[in-house]
């Protein structure tokens, strides 16, 4: 692929080295699924940042580029579904948590604010901003977990909340 993106002659060869450079550089490059996959879309990506500086184009390199049949990333319906269905199942799971532990949850973990910021508002010790939210963590958790009593989405997971309180 590297020849035929790159004319020169030493050219494939420099990208090849600089994929393999980046590659093994990369923090966690041993956990990419594909790395094959994964380091001919890094040699395209490079090869047309190459094209760009040059100021000079063929377009044939981008056409020939486009020949290669790299799996595409985005979600298929099912995985969408999926999503949606663990986003309501999350949602009804929070909803049935214990408010004091929903609220601590939602302020630290989905609004971001800090645990003396929180503390302090709601006039609690750390200690316990630390607990609320432990118990919130594990009581998520265990209405989340697959394999427990039914379906999520059918509103098992907020049932499950309900019995453990």
């Amino acid at each position: 692929m590297a020849r035929r993106l790159r004319t020169g002659s030493d050219e494939p060869q420099d990208l090849v080295q600089d994929v393999f450079a980046r590659m093994l550089t990369t923090e966690g490059w041993s956990a990419i699924a594909n790395p094959r996959t994964y380091m001919l879309q890094m040699l395209r990506n490079i090869a047309i940042d190459r094209m760009r500086r040059a100021k000079i184009v063929d377009f044939r390199h981008f056409a020939d580029a486009d020949e290669y049949d790299l799996p595409d990333d985005a979600p298929d319906p099912h995985r969408i579904v999926e999503g949606r269905q663990q986003m309501k199942a999350f949602a009804e799971a929070l909803h049935a948590l214990p408010e004091r532990c929903r609220v601590v949850f939602e302020r630290r973990r989905i609004e971001g604010q800090s645990p003396r910021q929180i503390a302090s508002e709601l006039g609690v010790s750390l200690s316990t901003l630390e607990k609320r939210l432990a118990r919130a963590i594990h009581l998520l958790t265990r209405a989340l977990e697959p394999g427990r009593a039914g379906d999520a989405s059918d509103g098992a997971a907020s049932e499950r909340l309900r019995q453990e309180r």
